[in-house]
């Protein structure tokens, strides 16, 4: 049965890889704009929702998009923040209608690099003079072109159970540019609510934990967003990256705790 779940959903994800360079070749066609307009962020939305159905992901989102603590809504372009625990993650927070970062060399990759531009991926030259800064500025001019941009602060996968200490640096566009941050808890759970045993991907090769995920009928994903957080309330990055860890970091451990009563 195993086997038959995964040659479907393996057929289901080529077929959507297929299908995507020639929709975003049309719908690119006429403009020369590097952050994605309208027509491409609802596609490239649509069509990671796709995927995770394809995966056989079920996602409950818990809270809402750009609201502060008092439950006013703020702008809808903000630096998104969240843990990290599996290549699931880019597809499911992708479905949410968010870009991500991608390190330059990937932009020459045939096809995958042409689709991650014209999707609204950011991609940062690593290393070398000035290079903190100008990804910086990428990072703001996307988002105050209209499109959010998703990093992962540990720079690493976890278990799920917890989450491992945040870099600094990562929040440095923020500062800099005093932008709004959106942080976002993500679980992978069964259907007890414990953390699903295949989902995170730490010490595997990553064919070997597709394969574990698409043998599963179905992963529950939560999505958890927390109150929007506004960067000029911050004075220096240590501060900021440890408030919104802690922040995420409750969520999770609660949700451990609990599982484990």
């Amino acid at each position: 049965m195993a086997f038959i779940r995964i040659t479907y959903k393996l057929i289901i994800l080529c077929f959507l890889a297929l299908i995507a360079v020639p929709i975003m070749f049309f719908l690119n066609m006429g403009s020369n704009e590097s952050v994605p307009n309208e027509k491409q962020k609802a596609y490239r939305t649509k069509w990671q929702k796709k995927v995770i159905h394809a995966i056989g992901l079920n996602v409950h989102v818990k809270g809402k998009k750009f609201n502060d603590k008092h439950g006013n809504t703020k702008k809808q372009s903000a630096l998104w923040v969240a843990n990290h625990i599996s290549w699931m993650d880019i597809p499911v927070l992708g479905s949410q209608g968010v870009g991500f970062l991608s390190k330059a060399e990937i932009r020459k990759w045939p096809v995958i690099g042409w689709l991650g531009e014209k999707s609204g991926t950011v991609f940062i030259q690593r290393g070398g003079k000035n290079a903190s800064k100008v990804a910086a500025s990428a990072i703001a001019d996307t988002i105050r072109s209209g499109d959010s941009i998703l990093v992962f602060p540990e720079g690493t996968t976890s278990s799920g159970e917890n989450v491992r200490r945040f870099h600094a640096r990562i929040f440095a566009p923020a500062l800099d540019h005093q932008l709004l941050i959106q942080p976002v808890v993500i679980q992978y759970l069964d259907d007890n609510g414990k953390t699903h045993p295949k989902a995170a991907w730490s010490d595997q090769k990553f064919f070997t934990n597709m394969l574990g995920v698409l043998a599963q009928p179905r992963i529950n994903v939560v999505l958890t967003y927390l109150p929007i957080i506004d960067a000029q309330d911050f004075s220096e990055r240590r501060q900021l990256s440890e408030f919104i860890e802690n922040q995420i970091s409750e969520v999770v451990v609660s949700t451990t705790a609990i599982q484990h009563v």
